[in-house]
């Protein structure tokens, strides 16, 4: 069954027959106990609602499937002191795991209980026990948004943050801030989100309601955009021509939205790939063996999307890879 070669062809044709006559299949958590390794990877997000989770998900799939791996995935409920208890739930489990830990806070209070298998960490402020941590250039993308809206002639822009604590949402709030004193633009106190549509809703209406509004709004994220978006056009508000809105993670809705949401594009795929390239050989390192280098020291770039939302003259249609 494990395809040996010391097997004769005769004695292995008998057991495959028969294996197939008996729809047998071998027991993974046996397997495992002989083996030592269950090929499967862990993979613990914050949270799964969301098109930025669905997308990352699929990517890590991809490469578990190109190595032969399994997935297992969990979730945090957004609260990071679900950690232990899944960790706990997992060990014995898997042989590696992606933990994606975007709290400022992370390294302190995961020191204490990340698992004794190999483990990279996703968005997290930096390396924990040895485990590396690969992030995303979150304040450069946020700058990248500002010296956009600064190039189109809007100078009075406010910021949508993300919810507190989060360190991706602090990092684009920083890159914001920088980009707006950079640019010598009035710096305004930020609108409160949680990254949900909700919140997103409820910032354009109370921007709505304002006598004197702003020229360009960005979102932390396109989930809060997307419901900036619906809030302005309920009001008769146009995008971009009387407020120009742009988000924050490019996910697949933001194409089809009225007008096209311009939006910062993380490099998701990169990011599973490098990861999951990471974690494999991690696992696969013999006894005595150094771990392996970290992916990378520097965050991942980022991408700015331009569209309709931000710019009347944006061509950009589903699918396309518009840009700037």
């Amino acid at each position: 069954m494990n395809g040996s070669s010391v097997v004769k062809r005769e004695s292995k044709e008998a057991v495959l027959r028969a294996a197939q006559q008996l729809n047998y299949v071998p027991h993974a958590a046996a397997r495992a106990l002989i083996t030592g390794r269950s090929r499967t990877i862990a993979v613990v997000l914050p949270d799964m609602h969301g098109e930025f989770f669905s997308e990352l998900i699929r990517e890590l799939d991809q490469c578990a499937h190109a190595h032969g791996q399994s997935l297992l995935v969990a979730s945090l409920h957004g609260n990071l002191a679900e950690v232990r208890r899944v960790l706990g739930l997992l060990h014995g489990q898997v042989d590696g795991v992606i933990l994606m830990a975007p709290f400022i806070d992370a390294a302190a209070r995961l020191a204490p209980i990340l698992m004794s298998v190999p483990t990279i960490l996703l968005n997290a402020p930096g390396p924990v026990n040895g485990c590396p941590a690969l992030t995303v250039d979150n304040a450069d993308g946020a700058r990248q948004v500002v010296r956009h809206f600064v190039s189109m002639g809007y100078r009075n822009i406010v910021h949508i943050a993300g919810p507190l604590g989060n360190f991706d949402a602090s990092e684009r709030a920083r890159g914001f801030r920088a980009a707006i004193e950079e640019a010598g633009l009035p710096l305004h106190r930020d609108i409160p989100g949680d990254y949900s549509e909700r919140a997103g809703y409820q910032a354009g209406q109370l921007i709505a309601s304002r006598s004197r509004r702003p020229r360009a709004i960005f979102a932390a994220n396109d989930n809060m955009a997307v419901g900036c978006l619906e809030a302005l056009t309920e009001a008769r508000i146009r995008v971009p021509e009387e407020i120009a809105v742009a988000g924050f993670d490019d996910v697949p809705i933001v194409r089809f939205t009225r007008p096209p949401l311009t939006s910062v594009r993380p490099p998701i795929a990169q990011q599973g790939v490098e990861a999951f390239e990471w974690l494999v050989k991690a696992v696969n390192r013999k006894p005595g063996e150094p771990p392996p280098s970290g992916p990378r020291e520097r965050p991942l770039p980022t991408t700015l999307i331009v569209r309709g939302s931000t710019d009347p003259r944006a061509t950009a249609r589903p699918g396309e890879q518009a840009g700037r």
